[in-house]
């Protein structure tokens, strides 16, 4: 009578361990996502924030499998700055820098002009981060912390409800696809919080001169309803949902938008509003589970 026992067993425990292995794979996809946060100069977060917990399957995976980032050499950064010529970066000194090592900076440093500090200028950026200037560095989904500034481009996915600071249009508008949340598939505006159009830059964002703090409500799966208020060392102003992306939806037709993370992980309101894994057991076989 065991062995057919055991035989059932083993099969119901291989299903739902492959199962739970491709669960596990899902939730490292999602965590493993990319976005851009504040870091260096003077900014520093002071919501307290726990350590990140651990999953079963990642301790069982030796560090030296893990995946290492890549390093930068000295190299490749001569190589860098032989194949880029000078006038493609004056073309770009009022734009965005981007480069491998998971750094960028959004405001040219000052005294570089002309075609001849073109090399200057390049190696002043992979410099900064040594001197410790603001940035906005690469970093995954799971390491998002609240009150954390965060940069997400066109096509990005938002990582966590965050309020708007600034956007690249002309009136702070952000438009957003919301069918991961709703299922409507029209764009839907949001505009950023008029007191805080003036963060367009990590320098702007880092600057301790332009403090202020949030207070939010306790996490709610209300998905059409958000309180919160902006306190400015002289003045208070309130916040809605028009003001803010929520996460699940999709940045469309905005070449970028900076905004400050309110919640994240389990407290955002689509993970709480997505129930629990439904059973697929029968009502017959929960009846013969314990008699078994």
């Amino acid at each position: 009578m065991i062995l057919p026992l055991l035989f059932v067993l083993s099969i119901t425990a291989a299903k739902d361990g492959y199962e739970d292995v491709k669960r596990h794979q899902s939730d490292r996809r999602v965590n493993s996502t990319v976005v851009r946060i504040l870091e260096g100069g003077d900014f520093v977060n002071n919501n307290l924030t726990g350590k990140k917990s651990k999953t079963f399957v990642r301790g069982l995976v030796p560090r030296s499998l893990r995946k290492k980032p890549r390093v930068l050499k000295s190299g490749d950064l001569e190589m860098q700055r032989t194949t880029t010529s000078p006038d493609a970066i004056n073309d770009q000194e009022n734009t965005e820098e981007s480069y491998d090592d998971g750094f960028e900076y959004d405001y040219p440093p000052d005294g570089v002009e002309g075609h001849e500090e073109g090399h200057n200028h390049r190696n002043f950026f992979h410099q900064r981060r040594h001197e410790r200037h603001p940035f906005w560095r690469k970093a995954r989904w799971e390491d998002v912390k609240v009150g954390d500034f965060v940069k997400i481009y066109d096509d990005e996915p938002i990582p966590a409800d965050i309020i708007i600071c600034a956007t690249s249009e002309e009136e702070n508008v952000a438009f957003v696809e919301t069918k991961n949340l709703d299922g409507e598939t029209n764009l839907k505006s949001r505009s950023a919080c008029p007191e805080l159009t003036h963060l367009r830059n990590a320098k702007e964002c880092a600057d301790p001169k332009n403090s202020f703090h949030v207070d939010c409500e306790r996490p709610d799966n209300n998905m059409y309803r958000l309180t919160a208020t902006v306190i400015m060392p002289d003045d208070k102003h309130p916040i809605d949902l028009g003001q803010t992306l929520l996460r699940g939806t999709m940045l469309r037709h905005t070449k970028w938008v900076i905004g400050l993370v309110i919640y994240t992980g389990e407290d955002t309101k689509i993970v709480l509003n997505s129930g629990g894994t439904p059973s697929k057991r029968s009502r017959v076989e929960r009846q013969m589970n314990p008699q078994v």
